[in-house]
């Protein structure tokens, strides 16, 4: 079984994810981590800062992973683009509220561009419609972690697991929020809207 855990960087991914395999007893996957560890690096984005994944090569790789026979949970924003979807049993996408993401996105000292374009992605669906392509709307639950703790997220997908039923998506409008607008502003958001 893989249950995939994708969204925005900055929505609670990573925490979750580990929660989330720890009460499973299953092995967590964080594609970035694995990326890095394994080598499975095309080269380096000087504009984002960040290494490029080989996402064939990550591809490969999981698959031998998922070969053991074990429960993986697997996070990463790019999950939909390295699990495909007839491995993935689960997909959870984390929503956070936008103003609340930029707050921790400037906490963990994103540079300003960097906040802008990862907002933007939050208030325009960029994650949830990228599970949703890749593995259909009734594969996918979204889960506003907001107001929520780590532990609730967790015992909300538990709770999806056990029932065996995704919850479906909609459920997120950041759009229609006032003021969403002065938040869009900055590079990021010309950039997406020209």
């Amino acid at each position: 079984m893989i249950i995939v855990v994708t969204g925005t960087p900055g929505v609670g991914k990573s925490t979750i994810s580990r929660l989330l395999a720890r009460r499973l007893e299953a092995l967590h996957v964080d594609l970035s981590v694995l990326a890095l560890k394994e080598g499975l690096i095309l080269g380096w984005d000087e504009k984002r800062e960040t290494a490029v994944a080989d996402l064939q090569r990550l591809k490969a790789h999981l698959e031998e992973m998922a070969s053991l026979d074990r429960t993986l949970v697997v996070e990463g924003h790019y999950a939909p683009e390295v699990v495909d979807p007839e491995r993935a049993t689960f997909v959870f996408v984390l929503r956070k509220d936008p103003w609340r993401l930029k707050e921790e996105l400037e906490a963990r000292g994103y540079r300003r561009d960097k906040v802008a374009e990862n907002v933007a992605a939050e208030v325009l669906d960029v994650c949830l419609m990228e599970a949703v392509s890749t593995y259909g709307e009734d594969q996918v639950s979204e889960i506003d972690v907001t107001e929520l703790s780590p532990e609730e997220v967790v015992e909300e997908m538990l709770s999806i697991i056990q029932r065996g039923r995704p919850t479906g998506v909609g459920k997120v409008d950041w759009l229609s929020r006032p003021g969403v607008e002065q938040l869009l502003e900055g590079s990021a958001w010309e950039r997406i809207s020209s």
